[in-house]
């Protein structure tokens, strides 16, 4: 066996290293700094002679399995194993350091191994041919991969209205600009006062930097999937993974504030790089006047307003009531969003899912779902990633193809946002049951709630059923998100479930009122 071939080892959580077999460890960790390998090794190594670590490293090591232990749960794995304080080493090609030969480089990479209760047992550490030749593999690969996700882009840009995907892009420009001065003041503010950074920015009563930024990344990420901007969406949930690991202080803080850092600068760059090409595929005279023609439009809508439209003869109140709905548009459009958004998620995870739009009145003003779009999103995605069954599972239930129901519903002084799914519902009691296991609330708490109260509490900051987070859902943040989006805006929220039946979310929200011209 040489330096290109694959090494395997296991990190206890004691720090302590067992190899895969005697001569594989020596190989793989490049133990055998001595003129000869000894002949009986033992089954395990000290941690610091393994990856000949002074007691400063050795210690650092210690807190990241410590880290790995606590918070693999919850924190992606792969953000995770990127704090190890150990990623490279080196070994002979020979596979002693007895050989007298050049060394080669390895990398490693690590994989969690849980026991049957899903608590972390050990680490497997697998070392990767770092030579040259490999490295510019992947560098082609990664280009290839960039690439790919270059014409997405495109692709995206193209098969979306230019106003709405213009719209998000601008929103996404303003709340990460917001989010990420916020955070940054907060930032020089700490080390002006001496402070740390890590684990201060999470848990606190009122609403901190911290969590603004989490925030709005998050919802970045879900818009950024709906229209289907996938390398967006890959940054924004890399932010996030960096700002989570900073929740509480531990090794390789510093190393993710940097890095959280440059995956900002990294995001805001792509943003304006989406700007940019869509300014080429439209054109920014045609921006530029339907800009104007909007303004116009909007003036005349609003100026209408001033009239009393009972106090006016038929046909001029035809013709006010007619240029007040300028404006308004078919739910069918407004919806285009969210039916690209479900049927995108649907098949990246395997699922069959039909959308189906229904409303009691006609047209109706972009309003109506523009105030609560984020609430809208992280609902959706919900219901695809957790509601839906696989295809398998309908079919071992007797059920057919999935679908997801939208509908928009306006009365005199209000108006309903209905959004159900036929998926597999939700248990109150279970939902009650995961909540105290989290620590969200006491068990007399949880048998205090009635089925409502019970399912209420999805809507509860940290609250999933996911052991891992994804790129679609799992940080527990989506739904309590959506509630405060809706409360915001003076609207209620409301969820109905039972097990194998399906979801059904409803919005309440004020009727839009007409703007007076000022």
């Amino acid at each position: 066996m040489d330096a290109g071939n694959p090494g395997f080892f296991l990190i206890n959580l004691d720090g302590t290293v067992t190899p895969s077999s005697a001569l594989a460890a020596h190989i793989a960790i490049g133990y055998g700094s001595a003129p000869a390998l000894p002949e009986e090794p033992p089954e395990r190594l000290p941690l610091a002679r393994a990856f000949q670590l002074n007691a400063e490293q050795e210690s650092q090591f210690m807190k990241w399995l410590e880290l790995a232990r606590k918070r693999h749960r919850d924190l992606r794995w792969e953000k995770l194993a990127a704090l190890a304080p150990v990623q490279e080493t080196r070994i002979s090609k020979a596979g002693n350091a007895a050989s007298g030969d050049e060394d080669g480089h390895v990398r490693l990479a690590y994989r969690k191994i849980e026991d049957a209760a899903g608590n972390l047992a050990a680490i497997a550490v697998f070392t990767v041919d770092a030579s040259p030749g490999r490295a510019l593999a992947r560098e082609l690969e990664a280009e290839r991969l960039r690439h790919k996700l270059e014409v997405r882009d495109v692709l995206a840009l193209a098969a979306n209205p230019p106003e709405t995907v213009g719209a998000f892009l601008v929103d996404a420009r303003t709340r990460l600009d917001a989010g990420r001065k916020e955070w940054e003041a907060w930032l020089a503010e700490r080390k002006v006062a001496g402070l740390p950074v890590p684990g201060a920015w999470g848990g606190t009563a009122e609403e901190s930097p911290g969590q603004r930024l989490f925030r709005e990344l998050h919802m970045v990420k879900g818009n950024a999937g709906a229209f289907g901007f996938e390398s967006l969406a890959a940054g924004a949930q890399e932010c996030e993974d960096f700002l989570e690991t900073l929740k509480q202080p531990g090794p390789g803080s510093e190393r993710a504030g940097a890095r959280l850092a440059a995956s900002l600068s990294g995001l805001r760059t792509q943003l304006e790089e989406l700007l940019r090409a869509m300014k080429l595929i439209e054109g920014e005279g045609q921006d530029a006047m339907a800009r104007v023609l909007k303004w116009k439009l909007e003036r005349l809508v609003i100026g209408t307003a001033v009239f009393d439209l009972a106090r006016v003869e038929p046909p001029l109140r035809a013709l006010l009531e007619a240029t007040r709905k300028l404006t308004f548009l078919s739910p069918a459009y407004l919806v285009r969003k969210y039916r690209n958004l479900v049927e995108r998620l649907a098949d990246n995870l395997g699922k069959q899912v039909n959308f189906r739009v229904t409303s009691n009145t006609g047209d109706i003003h972009p309003e109506s779902f523009s105030r609560v779009d984020e609430a809208i999103v992280h609902i959706l995605r919900n219901m695809v990633d957790h509601g839906i069954e696989s295809p398998a599972e309908r079919e071992a239930l007797g059920k057919g193809e999935a679908e997801i129901g939208f509908e928009f519903v306006a009365e005199e002084d209000r108006v309903f946002l209905r959004i159900r799914d036929d998926g597999r519902g939700m248990d109150p009691a279970s939902i009650a049951d995961r909540g105290v296991a989290m620590g969200l609330v006491t068990r007399s708490e949880a048998d205090s709630l009635d089925e409502v109260g019970k399912l209420g509490l999805i809507f509860l900051e940290r609250f999933t059923t996911r052991s891992e987070a994804d790129m679609v859902s799992g940080r527990g943040l989506g739904l309590a998100l959506a509630a405060r989006c809706v409360a915001d805006r003076g609207g209620n929220i409301y969820v109905y479930s039972r097990p194998a039946e399906g979801t059904r979310f409803a919005i309440e929200l004020p009727h839009i009122g007409q703007k007076r011209l000022s």
